[in-house]
């Protein structure tokens, strides 16, 4: 008896998907259209929020900064980013990334989004990528 349980247990966990790590990985692009800046910080955020708790924050689970950002007009800038670790994703709650280029006084001058298109950037969790391309564009107009 103790053999046929021993088995039915193995046979499940090798069933059992593994748990899903809450990171996410992306490449930033600012176009060559965008006009040139240099000294600025780039700032990437993961948030892990409730779906269905209005009145309660997000928790900032992970921050990427990369001091003296720059980019110049009539080139393409491409920033490769890893954000977040290597703990699992909480069953019921939801994720998304936010990403500036801040100036000296912690202003925002261009705001990254998820394929060019505007919206909250959710990754990880309701059939969202853990794998996103974030093209920057200018608050400066």
């Amino acid at each position: 008896m103790k053999t046929l349980f021993t088995i039915t247990l193995l046979a499940l966990a090798i069933q059992l998907p593994a748990a899903e790590s809450a990171k996410v990985t992306g490449t930033l692009v600012t176009p060559k259209t965008v006009k040139a800046y240099a000294g600025l910080e780039l700032e990437i955020r993961l948030y892990e929020y409730h779906p269905f708790i209005a009145d309660k924050p997000a928790d900032l689970l992970g921050k990427f900064n990369q001091k003296n950002y720059a980019h110049k007009t009539g080139a393409e800038t491409k920033t490769q980013f890893i954000i977040g670790d290597a703990s699992n994703i909480k069953k019921g709650m939801s994720y998304y990334i936010t990403c500036f280029i801040l100036d000296a006084k912690g202003k925002r001058i261009l705001m990254g989004e998820k394929e060019g298109k505007r919206g909250l950037c959710k990754v990880l969790t309701g059939g969202n990528p853990n794998k996103v391309n974030l093209i920057l564009r200018d608050l400066r107009k």
